[in-house]
């Protein structure tokens, strides 16, 4: 079994003869099951064969209608495990509620959630918590690569092609925000708070520290029901950042019934699903709405100037406009800004076709 702290110390994230007074991280992990009777024992069992073992876990059912219940109780007696909890939701909420149960159960300062068809390798738990406590920098969450597979387990590609197609290294003039750790196995790639764009893969290759997704946390994560990742990874990265890791560190499963992923592989530069319109612009007015609310917190950790650079660049500069019309906590950001000057700007390059408009005048909610 592998020794998580004469690792550290190898590497010169701990110091020798640290073990008297300082100790890993306890892990917090919350398994999402919604109908995942078929796939559910694999996702808990794959957490149990974790090589990094100080974890808790709890495994949230979002009221599934199939024997999933059964399954999970039945998987978590043959366990046995005192690190496992089974807790049951009396109200079907959707995915991102399903999540915010699991983080408020919890009490880990890292938290990683697991969807009930997917699972982890068994050192998934172990390279993230090395990559969140690297020497090199600190980052709000972390993301690894995820195999392919399909419903019966077999393999059908070594890689997410969301994750591998935004690789930021990729993108002109990312340079300056990018910092890589080549020394560290697997290589770590931390991209600045400050970039846009998409540099994860799925919900079940992310970890978080807890505390940037207590300031984020929705007010009404009903309204989020799918692509809860892509509301949780935004609002991580843009209080602190994110760290990559390039190597697959578990599988995605592809077996019809995905909420997102409803395309078949088909190739290089071909997703395997897309995110409704509808559903990109609830989750980008409410991590605008909750922005706006928290910023004051945030100031003395984060300068104005580059909290509205990063508002104005999540829903567009005309989108700004109308939220500072419509939000009252907006004024902390946008009113200096909101200049008669450039109210006429934004409102004259609105004229144009959207193709044409620059980046920062496309509404994006």
């Amino acid at each position: 079994m592998w020794c998580a702290k004469e690792r550290l110390v190898q590497e010169s994230i701990l110091p020798s003869g640290a073990g008297s007074h300082i100790a890993l991280p306890t892990v917090s992990v919350c398994v999402g099951c919604f109908n995942q009777e078929a796939f559910i024992d694999t996702a808990i069992r794959s957490v149990a064969a974790q090589t990094y073992t100080a974890f808790e876990c709890v495994v949230v059912d979002d009221l599934s209608t199939d024997g999933s219940r059964r399954r999970i109780e039945e998987c978590l007696s043959r366990l046995g495990d005192s690190r496992f909890r089974f807790l049951p939701r009396l109200q079907n909420g959707g995915q991102l509620a399903t999540i915010m149960t699991g983080l408020d159960a919890t009490a880990g300062p890292l938290i990683s959630f697991l969807d009930g068809d997917d699972a982890w390798h068994p050192d998934f738990i172990e390279c993230h918590a090395r990559a969140h406590l690297s020497h090199t920098r600190i980052a709000a969450m972390s993301t690894s690569d995820v195999v392919l597979i399909d419903a019966a387990g077999n393999l059908l590609a070594g890689g997410h092609p969301v994750f591998r197609l935004n690789d930021p290294r990729s993108i002109p003039k990312m340079g300056g925000y990018l910092h890589v750790d080549a020394e560290a196995d697997p290589t770590l790639l931390f991209i600045d708070r400050g970039t846009v764009g998409w540099f994860w893969s799925t919900t079940s290759g992310m970890m978080f520290r807890r505390a940037p997704l207590e300031i984020m946390r929705p007010s009404d994560p009903d309204q989020i029901r799918i692509c809860a990742d892509d509301y949780m990874a935004r609002a991580a990265h843009m209080i602190g950042g994110t760290v990559r890791i390039e190597r697959a560190l578990g599988s995605y499963r592809l077996h019809g019934g995905n909420g997102w992923a409803d395309g078949r592989v088909l190739g290089a530069g071909i997703g395997l699903g897309r995110m409704s319109p509808d559903t990109e612009m609830v989750i980008r007015r409410a991590l605008a709405n909750r922005w706006c609310e928290v910023a004051p917190g945030l100031e003395h950790l984060i300068s104005r100037h580059s909290m509205r650079r990063t508002l104005v660049d999540l829903i567009g500069q005309s989108a700004a406009f109308a939220l500072l019309e419509k939000n009252s906590d907006a004024g902390f950001l946008l009113k200096d800004w909101a200049t008669p000057q450039r109210k006429l700007q934004t409102k004259l390059i609105g004229l144009l076709p959207p193709k044409l408009r620059p980046r920062r005048f496309r509404d994006r909610v």
